[in-house]
């Protein structure tokens, strides 16, 4: 964002909801960005304030508190209580009879995101002790405003259309805007109950998975299934593309009427869908969920295509942003990629409430005069640790180890050799990927990889894909894209033979979520799967998060030797 001269040091935060997260913008520039998970441990920190993140986005600025103008929370808390007690209150008279459950969760809200609740915990947790007088300024910004910020002014664009889509913000869930001279304009919106996240959170706990956790199992699970015309128009009840100028539909019935005992589901749901499964039920999936999860998916795809091509055609730009939790759906994603007729898409890596804290910070700078002139990179923006430090943690532990003289070919070795390597290096990845510095790699030629890191190292279901990290260069012979692919957060197809060859890094449906790694963005992963590439023939690993399903990526290396010593990786390459 230009020089970052005159620009104002903010601290974004996102508070009082999933993924507390804290960013620090200094001189126009991302210093650093974390979320709160990955310090107290505590998969999602729900409702947690994120002080750990926060003091670290400090540490590695070398600032104060003081230091900072202005702490950005990413709530519009000025609607609340009046303005939003007035809104479900219109909506309970709209959309009745609505549950118990419903009111109970609206009047938790309308107290819980108020100026004076957000102020006080702010003050308690961060500025305790601190004179009145030396506090930054405290802005709320809009929550779909901020998830607008965090894609648009990292995508490297000039001028472009943006969607956000998500469970809810305040009384919102969608949005169109659009960005031009440095400018973000809001077009249109959605309000509560249309909401694209509650569809497919709901059907994600109907499948026994933990809302706002396994939204990407069920993507997954998706690829197995098969059109069912019953199935799909079932869903359609719930949620369909209307083909006039409301664009969408989702039917309030089933999340604003009376439930029943076996959960947050009206009769009619178990009507048209069954009993719920059991939460993390260990019963495999019959052929019947499958297709409903491929419906689920496949719905959820007519509805976004819907948007984008709305907004394509609202405002005629030929590049696309996009953020919020319902852009964590890499497939979907893809198809927004590929079909819709932009010529540039933006997906923001940490698209769910994690980057609000820095599209909060973002918007701040960008209202007073930063502006975008490069795009997003890479995500290493969290905490690192020297070799000392990890030498006496390796001490700590008593693990076994040994120092290597070239780490990156040793690892690569080990891969060609079919053996599972934790990868622990430089700075943590900010969002929900791991992007090669807090990784899982194994060998992608080896069909029994996927079943065995699955199985044996992250203790999770069967079924699940793995990503494929590619040197860039090698990335468009192997898959179907141009360009580059960074992040994970785009799917694309393997082109013919690629099934074949990488069998455990390629999906059932013949999808991939690709990380395209660049020599200058991280020369060290770079020259691991370059020596792997000379060892193979193949530029490609299989890469997966370092941790074990239900706990949050490793960020210290106390945590990754504990995940290394409970599972089953082979070895550790670490520092």
């Amino acid at each position: 964002m230009g020089d970052g001269k005159g620009l104002p040091t903010v601290m974004g935060l996102l508070i009082e909801g999933c993924d507390p997260s804290a960013a620090l913008v200094h001189e126009g520039r991302i210093v650093a960005f974390a979320e709160e998970e990955r310090f107290n441990r505590d998969k999602h920190a729900m409702g947690v304030f994120p002080s750990q993140a926060i003091a670290y986005c400090l540490e590695v600025a070398q600032l104060a508190i003081t230091d900072v103008d202005v702490i950005a929370v990413g709530w519009d808390a000025a609607k609340f209580p009046d303005q939003m007690a007035d809104f479900y209150k219109t909506t309970r008279r709209l959309h009745a009879p609505c549950s118990d459950f419903v009111v109970r969760w609206q009047d938790r809200n309308v107290n819980r995101y108020t100026p004076e609740v957000l102020t006080g915990q702010i003050v308690d947790h961060l500025l305790s002790g601190v004179p009145d007088e030396t506090w930054p300024k405290i802005r709320f910004v809009n929550h779909h405003y901020a998830h607008a910020c965090s894609s648009f002014f990292v995508s490297g664009f000039e001028r472009a259309a943006i969607l956000t889509a998500d469970g809810h913000g305040e009384d919102d869930c969608t949005h169109f805007w659009v960005a031009e001279n440095g400018k973000i304009r809001h077009l249109r919106e959605w309000l509560l109950p249309l909401s694209l996240g509650w569809f497919y959170t709901k059907f994600t706990q109907f499948f026994g998975f933990h809302a706002h956790d396994g939204e990407g199992k069920l993507m997954g699970l998706a690829a197995y299934g098969k059109p069912v015309d019953t199935l799909l128009a079932n869903v359609r009840k719930v949620l369909h593309a209307t083909g006039d100028e409301r664009i969408y539909d989702l039917a309030s019935r089933f999340f604003y009427g009376e439930f029943e005992a076996s959960g947050p589901y009206t009769r009619e749901w178990i009507e048209l869908f069954g009993e719920p499964r059991p939460l993390e039920s260990r019963e495999p999936f019959n052929e019947y969920y499958k297709d409903l999860a491929f419906a689920v998916q496949h719905v959820f795809e007519e509805a976004c295509l819907a948007l984008a091509k709305q907004i394509l055609a609202e405002t005629g730009m030929d590049k696309l942003c996009v953020a919020g939790g319902t852009f964590m759906n890499c497939k979907m994603n893809g198809q927004l990629a590929k079909t819709v007729g932009f010529k540039n898409f933006f997906a923001q890596p940490a698209a769910g409430d994690n980057g609000v804290s820095l599209g909060a910070a973002l918007a701040v700078v960008g209202e007073a005069g930063g502006r975008p002139t490069e795009p997003l990179l890479h995500t290493y923006f969290g905490p690192s640790y020297n070799n000392d430090e990890i030498e006496a943690a390796l001490k700590a532990s008593g693990v076994d180890y040994r120092k290597s003289t070239d780490i990156a070919a040793e690892a690569a070795a080990l891969l060609a050799d079919s053996k599972v390597v934790g990868w622990f290096q430089g700075s943590m990845e900010a969002g929900a990927r791991a992007m090669g510095n807090r990784s899982i790699l194994a060998n992608p030629l080896n069909p029994e990889m996927s079943n065995l890191v699955n199985n044996k190292v992250k203790f999770r279901e069967s079924w699940r894909p793995f990503c494929p990290s590619v040197l860039v260069e090698d990335g468009p012979d192997c898959f179907d894209y141009s360009g580059d692919l960074p992040f994970m957060i785009v799917a694309c197809e393997a082109r013919e033979g690629v099934k074949d060859r990488l069998p455990s890094v390629v999906h059932v449906d013949n999808t991939v979520r690709v990380q395209s790694v660049r020599r200058e963005t991280n020369p060290l992963f770079y020259a691991l799967i370059e020596a792997f590439k000379r060892r193979t023939g193949v530029g490609v690993v299989l890469n997966t998060s370092f941790n074990v399903k239900g706990e949050p990526i490793v960020l210290r290396p106390a945590e990754a030797i504990s995940c290394f010593e409970k599972t089953g990786m082979d070895a550790m390459a670490i520092g």
